[in-house]
């Protein structure tokens, strides 16, 4: 069984140029392409590193442990009794959420904008995952390949 259909010219959107990864973009220092992408962002005042770039990731989550380091207030939470689920089934109880203002890129091309940021208590090798909420609202791309992160300014 077959299905055809017939494929209609996806309209132009201003919003989204062209992002194109060039042989000069290349970061990766070793042939090891399954790195992931990890990269420094200003959350509100601090710079935080090891940030995860992960598109696989359907929410913005703030590790608690970093939540403290940046010296926020527990006030500043918008308590919830929801569970963040993982990709293998575990479940990680949310402390609630906070909207912080995100930074990403340097001093003359950068970006800022709103995040709302899951605040969950665990272990974790990073300070903070952006998930597709955030790559979308930065109209960001990832190349795995180059190890780095485009996105218009």
């Amino acid at each position: 069984m077959t299905v055809t259909g017939s494929a209609s010219p996806q309209p132009i959107n201003p919003d989204k140029p062209e992002i194109s990864f060039l042989p000069k973009d290349y970061k990766a220092t070793d042939c090891n392409l399954d790195n992931p992408v990890v990269i420094s962002a200003q959350v509100e005042e601090p710079l935080v590193k090891k940030v995860l770039m992960d598109p696989g990731s359907s929410v913005d989550v703030l590790f608690y442990s970093t939540f403290q380091k940046i010296k926020l207030s527990d006030k500043a939470i918008q308590l919830s009794s929801r569970e963040l689920v993982g990709f293998a089934g575990e479940q990680v109880p949310i402390r609630g959420y906070i909207w912080l203002q995100t930074t990403l890129g340097n001093y003359l091309d950068y970006k800022t904008v709103d995040i709302q940021h899951l605040v969950v208590d665990c272990r974790s090798p990073y300070n903070i995952i952006l998930g597709r909420p955030s790559l979308n609202e930065f109209n960001a791309i990832i190349s795995t390949v180059h190890l780095c992160v485009k996105f218009l300014s």
